[in-house]
C-alpha cells in the first residue's frame, strides 16, 4: 500500500487533470452563454431559437418604422383607379376619384342607376326619354306650370363645346305657403372639365333682369350639393311670378368656355 505521504505527489497530479477537464466542459457552457448575450444585443440567433406559438417575428427592414396599418385596397380597381393609398388618404380619395361610379343625376330619388361616366349619357337617353335636349351655347330653358303644388323638378339637357350639360330648376316647399326655386348647371364630365367652363342664368321680365353666373358642378357631386351649399339661382314663388308668363317661367341659358 502507498503511504499518505507518498500519495500526495499523485494526488496533486490528478487534481491538474481534473482542473483541465473541467475548464473543456466550462468552455462549452461559455459558448452557449456567448449565444444568450448576442441575441441579447439584437445580433439573434434564430437557427437556434423557435418562436413561441402566438409570438410575432418581425423583421424591421421589410417595412417603414411607424407603419401600423397596411395599406388600403383600391375600391374602385375595378373602374381602372390605379392607385394604392394608406388608409388615412383613402375617403379623400375615394370622394374625388374619376374612377368613383356615378349615380343617375336626375333629381329626387327613384333611379338607382349607377355606372360610369361614359354610360351617363346612354343611361339619360334610354331610361329618360322626356328629357329634351337643346344643341347651342345659348338657348332658352322653359319651365312649364310653375304653379303645380309640392315639390317639383324641370330637366333639360343643353349640348355644346362637344360637352353635355344638365340644366335643372328645382322648386322645393319649405314650409306651407313658402315656396323656393333653385335653378343650377351640370356638366355630364369630372370637376377638372368642369372647371374649364361658366354658365349665365338670365330671368328678363318687364324693365327686370337677374342674373346668375357660375362654374357649373359635376354630376359627380349633383345638384344637391349646389342647393344645400347656395352655389345656384334662388328665388321664391314672388319673384317667379315676376318674370313668369302665364305660369310658364323662361330661363336664359349661355354656356362659355374659359
Amino acid at each position: 500500500m502507498l503511504c499518505p505521504a507518498s500519495c500526495l505527489p499523485l494526488l496533486r497530479e490528478l487534481a491538474q487533470w481534473r482542473c483541465l477537464l473541467g475548464w473543456h466542459r466550462h468552455n462549452g457552457v461559455g459558448s452557449a452563454s456567448t449565444t444568450v448575450l448576442k441575441a441579447n444585443t439584437g445580433r439573434r440567433q434564430q437557427q437556434h431559437q423557435k418562436p413561441k406559438r402566438g409570438s410575432e417575428v418581425k423583421d424591421r427592414t421589410s417595412r417603414p418604422v411607424g407603419c401600423t396599418k397596411p395599406l388600403s385596397g383600391r375600391q374602385f380597381s375595378s373602374s381602372g383607379c390605379l392607385l394604392s393609398l394608406h388608409h388615412s388618404e383613402k375617403p379623400d380619395h375615394e370622394d374625388a376619384c374619376v374612377f368613383r361610379p356615378y349615380s343617375c343625376p336626375c333629381p329626387g330619388a327613384t333611379c338607382k342607376w349607377h355606372g360610369s361616366l361614359e354610360a351617363v349619357m346612354p343611361h339619360l337617353t334610354h331610361a329618360h326619354k322626356s328629357i329634351t335636349t337643346l344643341q347651342g351655347e345659348d338657348i332658352v330653358f322653359l319651365a312649364t306650370d310653375i304653379d303645380l303644388p309640392g315639390a317639383v323638378d324641370w330637366v333639360m339637357m343643353q349640348s355644346c363645346f362637344s360637352h353635355h350639360f344638365m340644366l335643372v330648376l328645382e322648386k322645393q316647399e319649405k314650409y306651407e305657403g313658402h315656396q323656393q326655386f333653385f335653378a343650377a348647371v351640370l356638366l355630364i364630365g369630372t370637376r377638372k372639365q368642369a372647371d374649364s367652363f361658366a354658365y349665365r342664368l338670365e330671368l328678363n321680365g318687364n324693365r327686370r333682369r337677374l342674373t346668375w353666373e357660375a362654374t357649373p358642378r359635376s354630376v359627380h357631386d349633383g345638384v344637391a350639393a349646389a342647393i344645400v351649399n347656395s352655389d345656384c339661382l334662388v328665388f321664391d314663388a314672388a319673384v317667379a311670378h315676376l318674370f313668369a308668363d302665364n305660369g310658364n317661367l323662361g330661363i336664359n341659358v349661355t354656356i362659355s368656355a374659359c
